[in-house]
């Protein structure tokens, strides 16, 4: 009974050490104002609502280039979009998928016109740095790019086209996710999309939706002095453990 005491002590020990080291964990996800029929699922995250901040649009698909040169628009808030028929995967976990309007997801699709479209949500606030994965879905497909205090960085290129008969042969696409690093740092951490519409039907036609769907978690990385109180919390709750042991 004393051991198991003297384990109790140990693991209580280490417990409250490994919960001071290790912090908050937090959720992120795209959203925004409410789609057809007020398709507006509950999502609770830590990032802002997808704004829709610029694009590039061409008349014809041959036109669109291989790199995007945004205009920036007046930024409005994304739309969600239902992807309830068979045409996309989704949503993911904790996010809805998002368009530039009610009609660009596969729900009354109206065509958006062949090009580019950039969505952007931002992460407030952190006092420290955070690590984790972030999952993407998109249709035709997306670059995904971070830019925060240690500048801009590309997380995820957009995935090939290749035949395009129903969104991006290659993930990130409207079937496939991609799943990529995530890494925050201190201040504001902001996520841009650039959602590239190359679809097969005519722009202002019907059939062809356009839209993007993320998802991400992300842990605080514990600091050094952090790190250092946990190797002093352990060492010191083994410590004890084996001086009680010995003097038993």
């Amino acid at each position: 009974m004393k051991n198991l005491n003297k384990l109790a002590i140990l693991g209580a020990v280490l417990a409250a050490s490994t919960s001071f080291a290790f912090a908050d964990t937090i959720t992120l996800g795209s959203y925004g104002a409410s789609g057809l029929s007020s398709y507006n699922p509950t999502v609770t995250v830590s990032n802002s609502e997808m704004m829709y901040v610029g694009n590039q649009i061409v008349s014809t698909v041959l036109l669109i280039p291989a790199s995007p040169t945004i205009t920036a628009i007046a930024p409005v808030a994304a739309t969600d979009l239902d992807p309830s028929t068979p045409v996309w995967s989704g949503p993911l976990t904790n996010s809805s998928w998002v368009g530039i309007n009610a009609n660009a997801g596969p729900l009354s699709t109206i065509n958006p016109g062949y090009g580019y479209y950039e969505f952007t949500t931002s992460v407030t606030g952190l006092t420290g740095a955070y690590n984790g994965s972030l999952t993407v879905y998109a249709d035709d497909t997306t670059e995904v790019l971070l830019t925060n205090s240690g500048g801009t960085s590309t997380l995820i290129p957009f995935g090939a086209l290749g035949t395009d008969s129903h969104c991006a042969q290659n993930v990130p696409d409207c079937l496939l996710t991609d799943t990529t690093g995530l890494s925050l740092l201190a201040g504001t951490d902001t996520l841009t999309f650039i959602v590239e519409q190359a679809g097969t039907g005519p722009a202002g036609g019907s059939g062809d939706p356009s839209g993007v769907d993320f998802s991400a978690t992300v842990s605080s990385i514990p600091e050094p002095g952090s790190l250092m109180l946990l190797g002093t919390g352990l060492l010191g709750g083994a410590g004890m453990f084996f001086r009680r042991r010995v003097t038993a």
